[in-house]
């Protein structure tokens, strides 16, 4: 299997800040303002507790523990800010929350079932269940139709009458999101619904003309204006179903990150609106599509397009620059950042040694099975590409094992590690995120290609050689 760095505390340069934010005003403490309280029966002197969400994060912010009677009571503090929550209790059941300084009150007779929660206060909490459970209710009963509408013969009157009754769901969801909008536009839940409601499916189409006016609709009723959209996870979850409409079974590594390309120039553009909603949308992508090795993806995030940079203030900008910036000094076509000083056998070692030469950079680690497997493929490149020059740098502290595995694989290229694993300056400066990762470096020393497979390498060497001839 390969090797992959561990998830740090914070995994997008943005939760880092929130993180230390909270953690600060948590020790200052700070005024109740309002009282979040529930029962919830059968779950008595056990854990709760409440969950910050910014899109895919969630970070604890208080904790309760609930009586014999199952009830508990939580004081917010002056610096929650209104968004989306989560209550967490021990079998991992999980209540959604909106907070706009009001206090909330619950019931729940059956925390492990959807929709057995009942809102006694708080009316931002009342139309956002009200509304999660239509549209549970909707999509569970569309998912029972799926099949037939891609399997029956569409000329069949059962077929039909099963496109009567999907439109009749997803029109019925779209009238509640709606309804609830406009007559509780106030409040901020409505304007989360808004933006949450899933756009509609013409079934009149054939399929690829559903997909391309699937596409065109999506964002319809998401306003990228709206900042209030970070404190929730409904526009990480849109923006990452908009990119799985672009992927079909059928694409290769390379036509899907292009795909993924398309669709993130899209969601940029809509972003650039409002400069918090594009470093939010920007700190999103590029750290998970980096620790996916869909460097492609990363080399184009990192040219930030479509950014209003005239309207940027200086702490938005610097923001930027700091989650861009890595990304940026390893793209395609730029100087490889230096490496070590010295080899593992403490032998005099510089990029500037092999200029002139074709390189192949190799990440790996003595604890990856993937890399093991690699490891005789990349020597097969050495020997069938005599003028190649392997450098490996080995993310691992085990110099025991490395020295056995050099030895057994007969690995007679320069090895480098300072033993530092994933705290190492040259892992984080070429943004390693897993082991193998592979790049090929040119003569002048600049990044020519990062590869996501052995094959690929073969295919780039093979071109390049024989151009050469």
């Amino acid at each position: 299997m390969p090797s992959y760095k561990p998830m740090p505390k914070s995994v997008f340069i943005s939760k880092a800040l929130l993180t230390n934010f909270f953690l600060l005003f948590l020790a200052l403490g700070g005024s109740a303002q309002n009282i979040i309280s529930g029962t919830i029966e059968g779950y008595e002197q056990k854990p709760v507790s409440l969950l910050l969400v910014r899109g895919d994060m969630r970070l604890p912010v208080d904790s309760a523990k609930t009586d014999k009677n199952g009830n508990f009571r939580l004081e917010t503090k002056s610096w929650y800010q209104p968004g989306m929550y989560e209550l967490k209790i021990q079998d991992g059941f999980r209540i959604p929350l909106i907070y706009n300084h009001e206090n909330i009150r619950f019931v729940s007779d059956a925390p492990d079932e959807e929709g057995a929660v009942r809102f006694i206060e708080s009316d931002e909490n009342k139309v956002w269940h009200e509304y999660i459970v239509a549209k549970t209710r909707t999509k569970a009963l569309q998912d029972v139709l799926k099949p037939v509408l891609q399997q029956y013969p569409p000329k069949e009157a059962f077929y039909q009458q099963t496109v009567e009754e999907f439109n009749k769901l997803q029109n019925s969801l779209k009238r509640k999101a709606d309804s609830l909008y406009h007559h509780r536009s106030e409040l901020l839940s409505a304007r989360f619904i808004r933006a949450d409601a899933p756009a509609i499916v013409n079934l009149g189409l054939d399929f690829e003309q559903q997909r391309a006016d699937l596409l065109a609709h999506f964002f319809d009723q998401c306003d990228f204006a709206d900042t209030t959209l970070i404190a929730s996870d409904i526009l990480s979850r849109k923006m990452i179903d908009f990119l799985a409409l672009h992927q079909t079974p059928q694409m290769d590594i390379h036509e899907i990150q292009a795909a993924f390309i398309r669709g993130l120039d899209v969601i940029l553009e809509k972003a650039s609106v409002e400069n918090k909603t594009y470093l939010f949308v920007l700190s999103y992508f590029i750290d998970g599509f980096a620790r996916m090795g869909l460097t492609a993806i990363t080399d184009y995030l990192s040219t930030l397009p479509h950014l209003n940079s005239d309207c940027l203030d200086l702490s938005t900008s610097m923001e930027i620059e700091r989650v861009a910036g890595p990304h940026r000094r390893i793209i395609t076509g730029s100087a490889a950042p230096e490496l070590l000083p010295e080899t593992i056998n403490g032998e005099p070692f510089s990029l500037e040694h092999f200029r002139g030469k074709l390189k192949i950079l190799v990440f790996w680690s003595v604890n990856c099975q993937h890399c093991l497997k690699m490891l005789p493929e990349l020597k097969k490149l050495s020997v069938k590409f005599p003028e190649l020059q392997i450098i490996s740098f080995v993310i691992s502290n085990d110099r025991p094992k490395l020295d056995e595995i050099i030895q057994n694989e007969h690995l007679d290229w320069i090895h480098l590690s300072d033993g530092l694993i994933w705290e190492s300056p040259v892992v984080q400066s070429y943004m390693v995120y897993g082991t193998p990762t592979l790049f090929l470096l040119d003569e002048e020393n600049h990044i020519m290609a990062k590869p996501v497979s052995i094959e690929e390498t073969q295919s780039l060497l093979e071109q390049y050689f024989h151009s050469e001839k």
